[in-house]
Protein backbone atom coordinates (compact mmCIF):
# COMPACT_ATOMS: atom_id res chain seq x y z
CA UNK A 1 0.00 0.00 0.00
CA UNK A 2 1.20 3.38 -0.93
CA UNK A 3 1.59 6.52 0.65
CA UNK A 4 -1.90 7.03 2.42
CA UNK A 5 -1.38 10.64 3.86
CA UNK A 6 -3.93 11.26 6.15
CA UNK A 7 -6.68 10.08 3.01
CA UNK A 8 -8.74 7.86 5.19
CA UNK A 9 -11.60 7.46 2.46
CA UNK A 10 -9.33 6.71 -0.02
CA UNK A 11 -8.29 3.72 2.76
CA UNK A 12 -11.07 2.94 3.44
CA UNK A 13 -12.23 2.65 -0.64
CA UNK A 14 -9.09 0.79 -1.40
CA UNK A 15 -9.41 -2.04 1.31
CA UNK A 16 -13.20 -2.66 0.17
CA UNK A 17 -12.03 -3.07 -3.56
CA UNK A 18 -9.00 -5.15 -2.49
CA UNK A 19 -11.58 -7.63 -0.42
CA UNK A 20 -10.17 -6.51 3.07
CA UNK A 21 -12.72 -6.41 5.57
CA UNK A 22 -13.03 -3.81 8.12
CA UNK A 23 -11.07 -5.22 10.45
CA UNK A 24 -8.13 -5.99 7.78
CA UNK A 25 -9.01 -9.22 7.36
CA UNK A 26 -8.89 -11.07 3.63
CA UNK A 27 -11.02 -13.94 2.41
CA UNK A 28 -7.45 -15.65 0.38
CA UNK A 29 -5.44 -14.94 3.70
CA UNK A 30 -3.59 -12.16 2.09
CA UNK A 31 -1.46 -9.54 3.98
CA UNK A 32 -1.12 -6.09 4.02
CA UNK A 33 2.17 -4.22 4.08
CA UNK A 34 1.76 -0.61 4.43
CA UNK A 35 4.69 1.41 3.19
CA UNK A 36 5.06 4.82 5.35
CA UNK A 37 3.97 7.72 5.14
CA UNK A 38 0.53 7.20 6.56
CA UNK A 39 0.53 10.78 7.84
CA UNK A 40 0.10 14.07 6.51
CA UNK A 41 -1.88 16.52 4.46
CA UNK A 42 -4.82 15.00 4.25
CA UNK A 43 -8.01 15.20 6.18
CA UNK A 44 -7.91 12.50 9.13
CA UNK A 45 -4.73 11.40 9.78
CA UNK A 46 -5.55 9.92 13.13
CA UNK A 47 -8.11 7.92 11.84
CA UNK A 48 -5.57 6.82 9.19
CA UNK A 49 -2.94 5.41 12.18
CA UNK A 50 -5.24 4.09 13.92
CA UNK A 51 -6.80 1.85 11.61
CA UNK A 52 -3.43 0.68 10.12
CA UNK A 53 -2.16 0.13 13.94
CA UNK A 54 -4.98 -2.08 14.92
CA UNK A 55 -4.22 -4.17 11.63
CA UNK A 56 -0.43 -3.89 12.78
CA UNK A 57 -0.78 -5.06 16.27
CA UNK A 58 -3.42 -7.45 15.66
CA UNK A 59 -0.90 -9.30 13.44
CA UNK A 60 -3.25 -8.50 9.81
CA UNK A 61 -0.92 -5.88 8.61
CA UNK A 62 3.03 -5.01 8.76
CA UNK A 63 3.96 -1.40 8.44
CA UNK A 64 7.71 0.38 7.86
CA UNK A 65 8.84 3.90 8.84
CA UNK A 66 8.72 6.70 6.37
CA UNK A 67 9.72 10.30 6.71
CA UNK A 68 6.66 11.74 7.41
CA UNK A 69 6.57 9.22 10.79
CA UNK A 70 10.39 10.31 11.41
CA UNK A 71 9.45 14.25 11.60
CA UNK A 72 6.73 13.49 13.93
CA UNK A 73 9.35 11.21 16.60
CA UNK A 74 11.30 13.88 15.35
CA UNK A 75 8.91 16.31 16.48
CA UNK A 76 9.91 18.83 13.47
CA UNK A 77 6.89 21.25 11.65
CA UNK A 78 6.83 19.90 8.68
CA UNK A 79 4.10 20.78 5.73
CA UNK A 80 0.97 18.93 6.28
CA UNK A 81 1.88 17.81 10.18
CA UNK A 82 -0.20 20.52 12.26
CA UNK A 83 -2.97 17.88 12.85
CA UNK A 84 0.03 16.73 15.22
CA UNK A 85 3.15 19.46 15.68
CA UNK A 86 0.04 22.25 15.94
CA UNK A 87 -3.13 20.94 16.25
CA UNK A 88 -4.90 24.16 17.86
CA UNK A 89 -3.98 25.78 14.39
CA UNK A 90 -6.25 26.86 11.75
CA UNK A 91 -4.44 25.64 8.27
CA UNK A 92 -4.88 26.10 4.63
CA UNK A 93 -6.19 22.69 4.38
CA UNK A 94 -9.27 21.15 7.34
CA UNK A 95 -7.59 18.41 9.43
CA UNK A 96 -8.66 16.53 12.33
CA UNK A 97 -6.24 17.39 15.17
CA UNK A 98 -5.08 14.41 17.23
CA UNK A 99 -6.21 13.82 20.82
CA UNK A 100 -3.96 13.71 23.96
CA UNK A 101 -3.86 10.03 24.12
CA UNK A 102 -3.65 9.31 20.54
CA UNK A 103 -0.49 11.56 20.53
CA UNK A 104 1.18 9.21 23.63
CA UNK A 105 -0.15 5.73 21.46
CA UNK A 106 0.95 7.03 17.82
CA UNK A 107 4.39 7.77 18.84
CA UNK A 108 4.56 4.16 21.17
CA UNK A 109 3.70 2.25 17.95
CA UNK A 110 5.88 4.22 15.16
CA UNK A 111 8.75 3.28 17.70
CA UNK A 112 8.14 0.12 16.94
CA UNK A 113 8.31 0.22 12.69
CA UNK A 114 11.26 -0.99 10.91
CA UNK A 115 12.57 1.13 8.26
CA UNK A 116 12.78 -2.48 5.85
CA UNK A 117 11.52 -5.50 5.26
CA UNK A 118 12.78 -8.59 3.30
CA UNK A 119 11.67 -12.18 2.56
CA UNK A 120 13.43 -14.78 -0.13
CA UNK A 121 10.84 -12.61 -3.16
CA UNK A 122 10.42 -9.35 -1.90
CA UNK A 123 12.26 -6.39 -0.56
CA UNK A 124 10.41 -3.64 0.59
CA UNK A 125 11.04 -0.01 2.24
CA UNK A 126 9.55 3.57 1.89
CA UNK A 127 11.94 5.20 -0.37
CA UNK A 128 15.76 3.36 -1.58
CA UNK A 129 17.01 0.42 -0.88
CA UNK A 130 20.78 1.42 -0.12
CA UNK A 131 22.32 -1.69 1.15
CA UNK A 132 25.28 0.46 2.85
CA UNK A 133 22.67 2.17 5.01
CA UNK A 134 21.09 -1.30 5.72
CA UNK A 135 24.65 -2.49 7.20
CA UNK A 136 24.95 0.16 9.10
CA UNK A 137 21.85 -0.42 11.06
CA UNK A 138 22.31 -4.18 11.15
CA UNK A 139 25.40 -3.20 13.05
CA UNK A 140 23.85 -1.74 15.67
CA UNK A 141 22.09 -4.49 16.80
CA UNK A 142 18.70 -6.28 16.19
CA UNK A 143 17.37 -4.86 20.13
CA UNK A 144 17.70 -0.88 18.61
CA UNK A 145 14.65 0.17 17.04
CA UNK A 146 14.87 2.84 14.37
CA UNK A 147 14.29 5.76 16.27
CA UNK A 148 17.26 4.90 18.70
CA UNK A 149 19.43 4.74 15.44
CA UNK A 150 18.58 7.62 13.86
CA UNK A 151 19.30 9.76 16.63
CA UNK A 152 22.29 7.05 17.25
CA UNK A 153 24.11 8.54 14.09
CA UNK A 154 22.33 11.76 14.46
CA UNK A 155 24.46 12.93 17.87
CA UNK A 156 27.45 12.77 15.59
CA UNK A 157 26.46 15.34 12.83
CA UNK A 158 26.60 18.83 12.73
CA UNK A 159 23.58 19.99 10.73
CA UNK A 160 24.24 23.64 11.06
CA UNK A 161 26.48 25.40 8.02
CA UNK A 162 27.34 28.90 7.94
CA UNK A 163 28.27 30.62 4.29
CA UNK A 164 30.96 33.17 4.71
CA UNK A 165 29.56 36.32 4.77
CA UNK A 166 25.76 35.13 5.98
CA UNK A 167 23.99 34.42 9.09
CA UNK A 168 22.18 31.49 9.70
CA UNK A 169 19.00 33.01 9.65
CA UNK A 170 20.17 35.15 6.43
CA UNK A 171 20.66 31.75 4.19
CA UNK A 172 17.38 30.52 5.53
CA UNK A 173 15.98 34.24 4.74
CA UNK A 174 16.85 33.57 0.95
CA UNK A 175 16.27 29.88 0.58
CA UNK A 176 12.61 30.73 1.48
CA UNK A 177 12.13 33.72 -1.06
CA UNK A 178 10.89 31.90 -4.05
CA UNK A 179 10.03 35.08 -5.38
CA UNK A 180 14.16 35.52 -6.70
CA UNK A 181 16.43 32.47 -7.72
CA UNK A 182 19.79 32.94 -5.34
CA UNK A 183 22.90 31.42 -7.05
CA UNK A 184 23.99 28.17 -6.55
CA UNK A 185 25.56 27.67 -3.29
CA UNK A 186 28.10 24.24 -4.18
CA UNK A 187 29.11 24.43 -0.72
CA UNK A 188 25.64 24.19 0.76
CA UNK A 189 25.16 21.46 -1.94
CA UNK A 190 27.78 19.40 -0.89
CA UNK A 191 27.45 20.52 3.04
CA UNK A 192 23.45 19.12 2.62
CA UNK A 193 23.99 15.92 0.70
CA UNK A 194 26.65 14.93 2.97
CA UNK A 195 24.67 15.59 5.96
CA UNK A 196 21.99 13.40 3.89
CA UNK A 197 23.60 10.65 3.53
CA UNK A 198 25.39 10.27 7.12
CA UNK A 199 21.95 8.71 9.06
CA UNK A 200 20.82 5.60 7.25
CA UNK A 201 17.70 6.02 8.69
CA UNK A 202 17.41 9.20 7.01
CA UNK A 203 18.60 7.82 3.10
CA UNK A 204 16.34 4.91 3.48
CA UNK A 205 13.42 6.95 4.58
CA UNK A 206 14.19 9.80 2.02
CA UNK A 207 16.56 8.41 -0.10
CA UNK A 208 20.08 9.40 -1.61
CA UNK A 209 20.45 13.16 -2.47
CA UNK A 210 23.38 14.93 -4.48
CA UNK A 211 24.03 18.37 -5.48
CA UNK A 212 21.72 19.83 -7.91
CA UNK A 213 22.55 21.37 -11.14
CA UNK A 214 21.12 24.27 -10.05
CA UNK A 215 19.09 25.59 -7.22
CA UNK A 216 15.19 24.41 -7.64
CA UNK A 217 12.35 25.39 -5.70
CA UNK A 218 10.36 22.58 -3.05
CA UNK A 219 9.18 22.42 0.10
CA UNK A 220 8.34 26.39 0.08
CA UNK A 221 12.24 26.80 -0.29
CA UNK A 222 15.18 26.87 -2.79
CA UNK A 223 16.78 23.91 -2.78
CA UNK A 224 20.98 23.10 -3.53
CA UNK A 225 20.11 18.95 -3.65
CA UNK A 226 18.35 16.65 -5.53
CA UNK A 227 16.79 13.25 -4.82
CA UNK A 228 18.97 10.86 -7.39
CA UNK A 229 17.36 8.40 -8.95
CA UNK A 230 18.92 5.08 -7.41
CA UNK A 231 16.99 2.58 -9.15
CA UNK A 232 19.05 3.09 -12.12
CA UNK A 233 22.29 1.44 -10.59
CA UNK A 234 20.08 -1.32 -9.18
CA UNK A 235 21.42 -4.43 -10.09
CA UNK A 236 19.96 -6.97 -7.56
CA UNK A 237 17.49 -9.68 -8.66
CA UNK A 238 15.37 -9.33 -5.83
CA UNK A 239 12.33 -6.77 -6.92
CA UNK A 240 11.63 -3.73 -4.33
CA UNK A 241 8.60 -1.98 -3.94
CA UNK A 242 8.88 1.55 -2.29
CA UNK A 243 6.58 4.56 -2.17
CA UNK A 244 8.04 8.23 -1.76
CA UNK A 245 8.32 9.21 -5.23
CA UNK A 246 4.93 10.65 -6.27
CA UNK A 247 4.52 8.58 -9.43
CA UNK A 248 2.21 11.23 -12.08
CA UNK A 249 -0.54 10.10 -13.92
CA UNK A 250 -0.66 12.80 -16.11
CA UNK A 251 0.64 16.58 -16.38
CA UNK A 252 -0.46 17.87 -13.22
CA UNK A 253 -1.35 21.93 -12.60
CA UNK A 254 1.87 23.55 -11.52
CA UNK A 255 0.34 24.83 -8.21
CA UNK A 256 0.26 20.75 -7.16
CA UNK A 257 3.52 19.71 -8.15
CA UNK A 258 5.98 22.86 -7.10
CA UNK A 259 6.71 21.28 -3.67
CA UNK A 260 8.15 17.87 -5.10
CA UNK A 261 10.97 19.29 -7.64
CA UNK A 262 12.03 17.67 -10.60
CA UNK A 263 9.59 14.75 -12.03
CA UNK A 264 12.10 11.39 -11.57
CA UNK A 265 9.80 9.43 -13.88
CA UNK A 266 9.71 12.13 -16.75
CA UNK A 267 9.67 9.98 -19.83
CA UNK A 268 8.48 6.49 -17.96
CA UNK A 269 4.53 5.24 -18.33
CA UNK A 270 3.34 5.46 -14.76
CA UNK A 271 2.77 1.44 -14.48
CA UNK A 272 6.38 0.40 -15.66
CA UNK A 273 8.53 -1.17 -13.33
CA UNK A 274 12.04 0.78 -13.23
CA UNK A 275 15.68 0.30 -13.25
CA UNK A 276 18.14 -1.95 -15.32
CA UNK A 277 16.56 -5.16 -14.61
CA UNK A 278 13.07 -3.55 -14.39
CA UNK A 279 12.36 -4.97 -10.68
CA UNK A 280 11.79 -1.81 -8.48
CA UNK A 281 8.31 -0.22 -8.42
CA UNK A 282 6.89 2.94 -7.09
CA UNK A 283 3.87 2.67 -6.01
CA UNK A 284 3.09 6.22 -4.35
CA UNK A 285 0.51 7.88 -6.77
CA UNK A 286 0.87 11.31 -5.28
CA UNK A 287 -2.99 10.93 -3.22
CA UNK A 288 -0.78 13.35 -0.92
CA UNK A 289 -2.11 16.05 -3.08
CA UNK A 290 -5.89 15.20 -2.98
CA UNK A 291 -6.16 17.91 -0.48
CA UNK A 292 -4.97 20.70 -3.30
CA UNK A 293 -7.79 19.05 -5.84
CA UNK A 294 -10.38 19.75 -3.51
CA UNK A 295 -9.81 22.76 -2.73
CA UNK A 296 -9.10 23.90 -6.30
CA UNK A 297 -12.07 22.42 -7.81
CA UNK A 298 -9.69 19.93 -9.45
CA UNK A 299 -10.34 16.38 -10.61
CA UNK A 300 -9.51 13.66 -7.84
CA UNK A 301 -9.15 11.14 -10.61
CA UNK A 302 -5.53 12.88 -11.89
CA UNK A 303 -4.09 11.31 -8.46
CA UNK A 304 -4.95 7.99 -6.51
CA UNK A 305 -4.26 5.58 -2.97
CA UNK A 306 -2.30 2.78 -4.86
CA UNK A 307 -1.73 -0.78 -3.68
CA UNK A 308 0.63 -3.42 -5.43
CA UNK A 309 -0.11 -7.20 -4.99
CA UNK A 310 2.39 -9.64 -4.91
CA UNK A 311 2.68 -12.24 -6.95
CA UNK A 312 0.89 -11.02 -9.49
CA UNK A 313 2.58 -8.20 -10.17
CA UNK A 314 -0.87 -5.95 -10.11
CA UNK A 315 -1.75 -2.95 -9.02
CA UNK A 316 -5.18 -1.57 -7.80
CA UNK A 317 -6.10 2.15 -7.08
CA UNK A 318 -8.83 3.70 -5.01
CA UNK A 319 -11.26 3.85 -7.66
CA UNK A 320 -11.16 -0.47 -8.10
CA UNK A 321 -9.49 -0.56 -11.26
CA UNK A 322 -6.60 -3.07 -11.72
CA UNK A 323 -3.70 -2.46 -13.90
CA UNK A 324 -0.93 -5.48 -14.84
CA UNK A 325 2.62 -4.08 -14.70
CA UNK A 326 4.76 -3.45 -18.04
CA UNK A 327 8.79 -4.61 -18.07
CA UNK A 328 9.64 -1.85 -20.03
Amino acid sequence: MGDVHGQIDALRDLLQHLGYNEHGNHPEGRRLVFLGDLTDRGPDSPAVLERVMQYVREGRAQCILGNHELNLLREVNKDGNDWFMAPEKKGEFPFMPVRDQQRKDFIEFLRTLPVVLENSELRVVHACWHPESITKLKAQGESIDAWDAYRTFESGLNPTFSLAGMTTAELDNVLRNLAQTPPFMADLARHEAKYQMANPVRVLTSGIETPAEKPFRAGGRWRMVAREKWWERYEDRMPVIIGHYWRRFADLPPEMTEKDGPNLFEGVEPHHWLGPLHNVYCVDFSVGHRHKCRANNWSEDIVKLAAFRWPEKRVMHDDGKWTPLVDS
